[in-house]
C-alpha cells in the first residue's frame, strides 16, 4: 500500500513537470564539451540559471542549470570559477554577490533566467524574475549582470583587455512550456 502511494505521488508530480523545475534549482550548468564557444562571466546577487542552445526557458535541455547563486542551499559548484577573463565593470568583492566565469556555446541562442527575492523597507517583499536571451559570438568574452536593488538591473557587456563596451540589448525570453514556470 505504501509503495502505491509513493508511486502515485511521483506520477502526479512528474505529470505536471515539477520534477524538472526542482532539478533546475539543484543542477549546475554544464559547459559544452565540443564546438565553438564564448566565455561568459555571470555576476548576481540572486540566482542565474542558463539554458544552452535555446531561445526559451526549458529545464529539460542538456546542460541547463544554475550558473551562479548568491545564497547557499542551491547548486553552487560554479560560484567563484575563473577562466582568466579580462576585468569587467563590477567589483566582484561586494558582499552578497556571486560570480562565475563559464564557457557557453557560440553562434546559438543562450537563455538566462534571473531570480531574486529580498525585502525592502518596512519588510515589504521585492523580487526580480526575468529571462533574456542573446547569441554569443565565438571567441568573445561577455559579462552579464543580474542585480536586484529595489529594482531589477540587467546588463550585458562585451569584455576586452582594454575595457568593455555594451554588447547591445538582450531580448526577453519566454517559456518553452508552461510547466517550466519555476
Amino acid at each position: 500500500m505504501r509503495a502505491r502511494l509513493i508511486l502515485g505521488l511521483a506520477v502526479a508530480v512528474s505529470g505536471c513537470g515539477h520534477l524538472s523545475n526542482i532539478r533546475a534549482f539543484s543542477t549546475d550548468y554544464l559547459e559544452p564539451s565540443a564546438g565553438e564557444i564564448a566565455r561568459l562571466r555571470v555576476v548576481t546577487n540572486g540566482m542565474v540559471r542558463g539554458v544552452p542552445a535555446s531561445d526559451c526557458i526549458d529545464w529539460r535541455v542538456p546542460g541547463a542549470g544554475v550558473m551562479a547563486v548568491a545564497k547557499s542551499g542551491f547548486a553552487d559548484r560554479n560560484n567563484g570559477r575563473s577562466l582568466g577573463m579580462p576585468a569587467g565593470s563590477w567589483r566582484l568583492d561586494e558582499p552578497n554577490l556571486a560570480s562565475a566565469e563559464l564557457k557557453v556555446p557560440a553562434g546559438k541562442p543562450f537563455t538566462l533566467n534571473f531570480l531574486s527575492e529580498g525585502y525592502g523597507s518596512a519588510g515589504r517583499s521585492r523580487s526580480c524574475r526575468q529571462s533574456y536571451r542573446f547569441v554569443p559570438k565565438a571567441g568573445q568574452d561577455y559579462e552579464v549582470v543580474f542585480y536586484e536593488a529595489g529594482g531589477c538591473v540587467v546588463a550585458l557587456r562585451r569584455l576586452y583587455e582594454e575595457g568593455w563596451t555594451e554588447a547591445g540589448p538582450m531580448e526577453k525570453a519566454g517559456l518553452c512550456r508552461m510547466t517550466d514556470a519555476l
